[in-house]
């Protein structure tokens, strides 16, 4: 019972780990950063941050419904214009 306890358990790393000498080395294989657009709309970013939760500035994107669904929910409690003010921050969203 001992023995197959044992050999069950065997865990694995879930990334690459090469074997240097005496001690152990975790590969750093993560050279996919995600591009950082320079662009940032400042006017969309200020009436976000000003009346976010209104979602005017989804009326200033084209998007009306999406609008009326923010008036109504009033930026979903604030989480919504939040989520909307960091993507427009980062230049995820741009007219």
């Amino acid at each position: 019972m001992i023995a197959l306890v044992t050999l069950s358990t065997t865990i694995y790393a879930s990334f690459p780990v090469t074997e240097d000498g005496t001690e152990l080395v975790v590969a750093d294989n993560n050279s996919n950063e995600l591009p950082i657009s320079p662009y940032v709309d400042w006017p969309l970013f200020i009436v976000c941050l000003l009346v976010g939760g209104l979602g005017i500035h989804r009326f200033m994107l084209g998007q009306p419904g999406l609008g009326v669904l923010m008036l109504l929910t009033a930026g979903g409690c604030g989480i919504w214009a939040l989520i909307d003010l960091i993507n427009i921050a980062m230049g995820n969203m741009s007219r």
